[in-house]
Formats: structure tokens, C-alpha cells, sequence
């Protein structure tokens, strides 16, 4: 602002110099005329004022534009924009995926009661270690053997329609079961959709009015470079016009052509304006039309919908099996009276003779591991075939972690990890990769991965939360810049850079990447100075002034 004060003070002491040059040729002019008029006692001939007029005039003019093109100048050289760039250097880029999961084990036994004998002793409770073979609980002796005298006196007693009713009880059970299991995950579900899908439908409202305000200020845009071209070639013809006065001096004739010339050359520049803001005002109502983003997320709201009508008919069948199973279930007391008779049946055929000797010895451990959940309880007599107690083995464990579907493109058999566990480090590797997507609480879809742990001991639990970091990708003595100055388009990836102090748009490949860096595999060569984003926008060909950071 200073500069421009400065160039405007130049240009007025200019104009007074000139001004001064021309009071003193018309005072040495007047000085002539009084001489010849006390000498001729003549006036001065017209012809020779008008000249000299017009020669003062061609003065003033030139010091004036002079004084445009100075200013102009040191605008120009002070206004030049500013860059900071970054070199492109060769390193080395390795990519890793950090992630966390819950420490699981890989096989898991549960034991049921093949016999309804008390359980005499429990052996082991919820999260004590056992190993293969230990006692885990033992039956009730006497009960046993007494078990079996009666299943070898009514062995040929039948079940029959007290098998029926009992089977159809545990199908109406296991319906209500599933009824009153799913229906609240079916609502929370919902809610979370619908949700969601709100959230999509403004997303995609707010991207619209976006690109429809873009083109209602092009517009606008292109009506004023309308008129300002018009403007100047209206000014240009009356100039022209001005070119035929044959009074004209051949200064004054000389000036008017070049600015013409100046005109004519503003006029064309303006017109390739005019012709870029048509452009973008084509490319606007294109992008208002087709932008994939919002169709992208047009279709996401639709696949979401979907989700939602479906889940909602799930949900009303789910209600209906409810009603169905709690009209059609027996009674409590006819269900205690099945009940009985199933167990008397079951005490009395061949089956149950080899479950009870199975179980003389009590039920041991078939492998190393935690007891996750107990059911029996000393001194009572489990249900039939109900659950005494889990054991997960402790040998084979897994970190499982869910992962989105853009680090899913990532992930291979076998790659190796590293593993936190309450700070203790442990190997490990890519295990197992689900073969089906399943929906996270926040409605994404998610896909599980097994984590095997090479070495497991004593100190992993199960259950737990674990820390872990994929090794995915690696790449050697390659190009790597910061991977935000990466941008992207419709065409793909790129990056601006500085060459000559010209701005200058480079197409690039991109390679794998982590937090900081990312590998270009073409496009750019080590040593090449990369524009950093400053908030600004930059231009193919734009001058600037570039300062490299270290």
C-alpha cells in the first residue's frame, strides 16, 4: 500500500514538472509576442498557437503514461507470491497397519452334563489355569451307581411322546430364545441406520447447495467480465474514431495507436478470462449433475435404506415368533413334568449308561487352558445335556481385531506383527482373514482378522485388550515426500512444484505409505523442490518466489 502511495506522489511531481515546463514555454512565447508586437505590432499567427498547445499536451501525456508504466512496475516486483517448498529425497517407507483387538483363544470346549447326578466337587473356578488331564469337577459316587441300577431296570422304557413334547418345548424355547435375543440388537440396529442415513442425506443436501452457490457466482463472474470486455471495445472504437480527426500531430497519433495497441491486447487477455469462467461454468453444471462423491453417497443412502426396510422386516417376524412360542409352550408344571419323564428316559436307555460310566472318574481337561465360565454348582444336579463349565486352551490364542474395508486392502496371510500385551511384546502373524463383512455398532462394515501369537505364556489373558502393528509394506531406497502434499483430482494424484520460480502441476504415482511418508513411483525425481499447502491456490505457469525448508 506504502509503494502505491509512493508511485502516485512520483506520478504528481511529474505532472507538476511537466506543468512548469509548459508555463514557461508559453511565458517565453508571451515574452516573443510583446517583443513582435511592440516591434510588427502583429498578432501571433493561430496556426503556431494550436502547436505549440498541442506540443505542451504531448508532454503532459507521455510523463503521465511513464508514470503508470513505473508503478505498474513496482507493483509487479513487490507483489510476487511467496512459496515454501520441500524436497523430494531417496529413503527408505515402511508401511504398517496399527490397530487393537481382544486377546481370544482359539479352541474353546464346552462341557455339558451327559447325566443328572449331583455334582459332588468342583474342582477349578472361573479363570484358574489347568493343564491336559486335570480334574476339572466329579459326580456324585453313590448317585452314580445308583443312576445306573435304575437305567439297567427301565432300559426298555420309551420316551416317546414325552421325547415329542419336550422337543417341541425347547423349539418354542430356543424360538423365544431367539426372539427376545435378536429383537433389541434389531432396534438398536435401526436406530443406528436411520441415524446414519440422516446424517447421508445431509451430507449429500449440503454438497449440492455447495456446487449450485459455486454456480450462481460464475455467473455473476461472467456477467461482469461481460460487461468490462464490452466496456473496453467500446472505448477502443471511439478511440479509433478519435484516429481519423486530421488535426491530430504525430505524437498525439502515436500515443492513441499504442494505447490501442494496450487496449487491444487487454481486450484479449480479458477474453481468455472470460473464456476460462465459461469453462468452469460448463464444468460447475457438470459437477452438479454427475459429481461422483454425491452419487457415491446417493448410493450409500439407498444401500442404507435398504438395511433399514430389511431389518424392520426381520424385526416384525421376530415379534411374531415371540407371540407364536409364548402361546404354544407348555405350562410350568406340564414342563416339570416332561422334563422328568425325559430325564427318567434318558436314565434308563443305553446312552445313558455310557455317559455315566463316563464320568466315573469325573470329567477331566482335554487340553491346556483358562475355565471361562462354570455353571455347576457342588451339590446340585445339573439340567440334561446342561452346561457345567468352558475351558479355552491357552496354547493357541489370537489377538481378533476388526478392520475396515479400506485396511482390509492391506492385509495378507502371513504378515508378521508385533503384539502388546499389557506392555509385554510378543511375534506374531497374520492368522486368518473372515470371509464375510459384519456391521460395528457405529453401522460400518467391518471384517474380522485372527492375530496368531507365536510364543504365548503365562502372561497372556484372555480377554484382554492387545496393541497391535501389521508390518504390510516396505519399500528401499526410494523418491518419498510428506504425504500431505500429495493432492488429488478426477485424473488422479498429484503434487505442485517450483521450477525456475514458475509453479509447474505434476502427475504422480503414489507407492505404499504411513503417517509421514509416502512413496512416489513416478512423477517426481530426488532433488525436485515440492510446493507445501499454504491455504492457497496455485496456478500452472504462476511466478513466485520460492523458499525451500530445511
Amino acid at each position: 500500500m506504502s509503494q502505491i502511495t509512493e508511485n502516485k506522489a512520483e506520478e504528481k511531481e511529474m505532472t507538476e514538472i511537466v506543468n512548469e515546463e509548459a508555463v514557461k514555454e508559453e511565458k517565453k512565447g508571451s515574452e516573443k509576442k510583446e517583443k513582435k508586437v511592440k516591434k510588427d505590432k502583429k498578432p501571433m499567427d493561430k496556426a503556431k498557437k494550436k502547436k505549440i498547445r498541442r506540443r505542451v499536451a504531448g508532454i503532459v501525456i507521455v510523463a503521465l503514461v511513464a508514470g503508470f508504466f513505473v508503478r505498474n512496475s513496482l507493483v509487479a516486483k513487490n507483489t510476487l507470491p511467496t512459496v515454501f517448498t520441500t524436497e523430494a529425497t531417496v529413503q527408505d517407507v515402511e508401511q504398517t497397519l496399527r490397530t487393537s483387538g481382544t486377546v481370544k483363544s482359539m479352541e474353546t470346549k464346552t462341557y455339558f452334563a451327559g447325566v443328572t447326578v449331583p455334582v459332588s466337587e468342583i474342582k477349578v473356578a472361573v479363570g484358574d489355569k489347568v493343564k491336559k488331564g486335570d480334574l476339572l469337577l466329579a459326580f456324585d459316587e453313590t448317585a452314580l451307581e445308583e443312576a445306573k441300577q435304575e437305567a439297567e431296570l427301565k432300559l426298555a422304557s420309551s420316551e416317546g411322546d414325552y421325547s415329542s413334547s419336550l422337543n417341541k418345548n425347547n423349539r418354542y424355547l430356543a424360538d423365544l430364545s431367539e426372539a427376545n435375543t435378536n429383537l433389541p440388537v434389531l432396534e438398536q440396529q435401526i436406530s443406528d441406520h436411520e441415524t446414519y442415513l440422516k446424517g447421508l442425506q445431509k451430507t449429500i443436501e449440503d454438497k449440492k447447495a455447495w456446487y449450485a452457490n459455486q454456480g450462481a457466482l460464475l455467473q455473476v463472474s461472467l456477467l461482469e467480465w461481460e460487461k468490462t470486455i464490452s466496456d473496453e471495445k467500446k472505448a477502443l472504437e471511439e478511440r479509433n474514431a478519435e484516429m481519423n480527426d486530421e488535426d491530430l500531430s504525430r505524437s498525439e497519433r502515436l500515443y492513441k495507436e499504442e494505447q490501442n495497441d494496450a487496449a487491444e491486447s487487454q481486450i484479449a487477455a480479458d477474453e481468455e478470462i472470460y473464456l476460462s469462467l465459461q469453462q468452469q461454468v460448463q464444468y460447475n453444471s457438470y459437477e452438479q449433475q454427475n459429481n461422483q462423491e454425491i452419487r457415491d453417497l446417493e448410493r450409500e443412502a439407498a444401500e442404507i435404506e435398504k438395511i433399514i426396510t430389511d431389518s424392520k422386516e426381520l424385526k416384525a417376524k421376530m415379534e411374531s415368533q415371540k407371540e407364536a412360542s409364548e402361546d404354544a409352550m407348555m405350562d410350568p408344571g406340564n414342563q416339570k413334568k416332561i422334563e422328568a419323564d425325559i430325564a427318567l428316559q434318558k436314565l434308563t436307555n443305553g446312552e445313558t449308561l455310557q455317559d455315566l460310566e463316563a464320568v466315573e472318574s469325573g470329567v477331566t481337561a482335554d487340553f491346556a487352558g483358562v475355565v471361562t465360565e462354570i455353571e455347576a454348582v457342588e451339590g446340585a444336579m445339573p439340567a440334561e445335556n446342561g452346561k457345567l463349565l468352558v475351558l479355552e486352551s491357552t496354547d493357541q490364542v489370537v489377538v481378533h481385531v476388526n478392520l475396515s474395508k479400506y485396511d482390509l486392502e492391506k492385509i495378507q496371510l502371513g504378515q508378521k506383527t508385533e503384539i502388546d500385551i499389557a506392555g509385554n511384546m510378543y511375534e506374531g502373524k497374520v492368522d486368518k482373514i473372515e470371509g464375510m463383512a459384519t456391521t460395528n455398532n457405529n453401522g460400518a462394515a467391518v471384517v474380522g482378522v485372527d492375530i496368531s501369537i507365536d510364543k504365548p505364556d503365562e502372561n497372556i489373558f484372555l480377554g484382554v485388550e492387545a496393541k497391535v502393528v501389521v508390518h504390510t509394506a516396505q519399500a528401499e531406497g526410494v523418491v518419498a515426500i510428506p504425504m500431505e502434499l500429495v493432492n488429488s483430482d478426477r485424473e488422479g494424484d498429484f503434487v505442485y512444484v517450483e521450477e525456475n520460480g514458475v509453479v509447474a502441476k505434476k502427475r504422480i504415482t503414489v507407492g505404499i505409505s504411513n503417517e509421514s511418508l509416502c512413496e512416489i513411483k513416478e512423477g517426481l525425481a530426488a532433488g525436485d523442490q515440492v510446493i507445501m499447502p499454504m491455504g492457497q491456490e496455485y496456478e500452472e505457469g504462476m511466478a513466485v518466489t520460492a523458499v525451500p525448508q530445511g
